[in-house]
């Protein structure tokens, strides 16, 4: 431990007061539950579009994709929704005092990513 003296810690006989030096505080940011809220919702909806889109893409070039598309709709449209939760969590996750926003922008990304993810295997299992 370093030890210090003032000037005003001074005795009359001379002497000094030793004083701790003052402790560095952390400094890390505190979490954004916020945040890390998205950056899941966004990982698992991107996660699972993909592999609904995986599925729906072999489907279609076997020839049964017609027989299930409605549960692949219904599966990557929740999917989806996943990933808007994603964004709107990530974009409240922006607005915190003194929180990390990393993470936020992370989940705000992938959100919309799962979203216009489904939104491409949509289109392209539409074509003939």
């Amino acid at each position: 431990m370093i030890w210090f003296h003032n000037e005003a810690s001074l005795g009359k006989a001379g002497r000094t007061s030793r004083t701790p030096m003052p402790v560095m505080m952390n400094t890390t940011l505190p979490s954004n539950t916020l945040g890390k809220a998205s950056l899941i919702l966004g990982i698992l909806g991107c996660f699972f579009v993909f592999l609904i889109g995986l599925c729906a893409g072999v489907g279609k070039a076997q020839g049964w994709l017609a027989a299930v598309a409605p549960i692949f709709f219904v599966l990557a449209a929740s999917s989806a929704f996943l990933g808007f939760l994603a964004v709107v969590l990530g974009f409240l996750g922006l607005f915190g005092r003194h929180q990390s926003r990393g993470v936020a922008i992370a989940g705000l990304l992938l959100g919309t990513f799962a979203m216009f993810l489904f939104i491409a295997i949509l289109n392209a299992a539409q074509q003939h």
